[in-house]
């Protein structure tokens, strides 16, 4: 009786432990969803504005920019694609 008393409550522990952690992955996989899709926003938002302003953006810049990986240096991004006089001075801040 004990033994089986035991294995429910070690059980029950166990259910809520795999529970709560596939809850922790749920919540985690969107925040790294959401970090991405902020990110291939901010590159798309970048190349707009390059393309707008010059026309044709050379497919290696494209590649360059799509292998960024930080939102925040994304951000510096925009504001230099939305200053810059050419698209030389773009890829120096690359």
């Amino acid at each position: 009786m004990v033994m089986t008393l035991q294995k429910g409550i070690i059980r029950e522990g166990y259910d809520i432990g795999f529970a709560e952690g596939k809850m922790l992955g749920k919540t985690e996989g969107i925040a790294e969803g959401e970090t991405r899709g902020e990110l291939k926003a901010r590159i798309n938002d970048t190349l707009d504005i390059l393309r707008n302003r010059f026309g044709n953006v050379p497919q290696y810049l494209v590649e360059a920019l799509h292998e960024r990986t930080d939102t925040i240096a994304m951000r510096s991004l925009i504001i230099t694609a939305a200053t810059c006089k050419t698209l030389d001075e773009f890829e120096s801040e690359l």
